[in-house]
């Protein structure tokens, strides 16, 4: 029942005592928390090394980037289950003993939250409430991610030699891994509870790299849907075509009539319904 976590850092700054302090204070105490310091160059490694906690282990190396690091993390882990961290966000307290518990009773392997976003004074800006059906956070991937990848916890019985990032989905990592493991028939879910508090900030990977990721995720879904078959398609379920966006029935009917065909009533029916809800 012991659980490994994973917090790369690359500059972690101001934001990383507060980060490792919401995981050494869990409620569920049997944990290690590894901490690979990526070749920081702004003194996130001397934090790391102000704790004395014997559950930390700390690396610092040269910069390898965050999925050689990711991928670091798993390797290194001594545990059954392994848990996502940023260092730049804030777990709850409860946050792992409530994920364990949901996994166990679900037979999950992959189990994410619900989040709120903070800013970079800690402000809450709203929140995103997470599906907790594992129908739903399957069906939801030919949408986006749906679940939150630093709240993410993994059964590495259940998943086997697939827990691993693709070093080729550079931005994306975490979108690559659903898809992945959805197409696998990997059992995945949430806790609707809001667990994590997630930091929006300028300077984010995934808004430097915006346009790159973009692209990735297009290229992902297409790759990986039986039923999506263009780059537009892609694009417009992803919501990610601009001014094209808005689509007319027809087309969101052949997407269902897609879905039908690969999947059944149920999934062209969720197609549909979000399609029409979402305009």
């Amino acid at each position: 029942m012991s659980v490994s976590v994973i917090l790369p850092v690359y500059n972690g700054g101001k934001y990383l005592c507060q980060a490792v302090e919401s995981i050494l204070s869990q409620t569920y105490r049997d944990i290690e928390l590894i901490c690979i310091d990526d070749g920081s160059t702004d003194g996130s490694l001397a934090v790391l090394e102000s704790f004395n906690d014997i559950r930390m282990k700390v690396i610092s190396r040269e910069n390898r980037g965050l999925i050689a690091t990711l991928n670091e993390g798993i390797q290194l882990a001594k545990y059954r289950y392994i848990a996502r961290m940023d260092a730049d966000d804030v777990s709850l307290p409860d946050r792992l003993e409530k994920q364990i518990k949901h996994m166990k009773r679900r037979r999950l392997a992959v189990v994410g939250s619900s989040y709120e976003y903070i800013d970079s004074d800690s402000v809450v800006l709203g929140r995103r409430v997470v599906p907790g059906s594992r129908v739903f956070t399957k069906y939801l991937l030919d949408f986006g991610a749906s679940l939150c990848h630093p709240s993410v916890v993994f059964d590495r019985e259940l998943l086997g030699e697939d827990l691993y990032y693709s070093k080729d989905a550079i931005a994306c990592e975490d979108y690559e891994l659903w898809l992945r493991l959805s197409n696998l028939g990997k059992p995945m879910g949430n806790v609707k509870e809001v667990l994590l508090r997630y930091r929006v900030l300028d300077s984010s990977i995934s808004r430097m790299l915006s346009e790159k990721q973009k692209n990735g995720k297009v290229t992902l879904l297409l790759g990986e849907s039986s039923y999506i078959k263009s780059f537009s398609d892609a694009e417009y379920m992803l919501g990610e075509s601009g001014s094209g966006a808005s689509i007319g029935l027809l087309r969101k009917l052949s997407l269902s009539i897609s879905a039908f065909r690969c999947h059944g009533p149920l999934r062209a029916l969720f197609v549909l319904t979000y399609l029409v809800i979402r305009r």
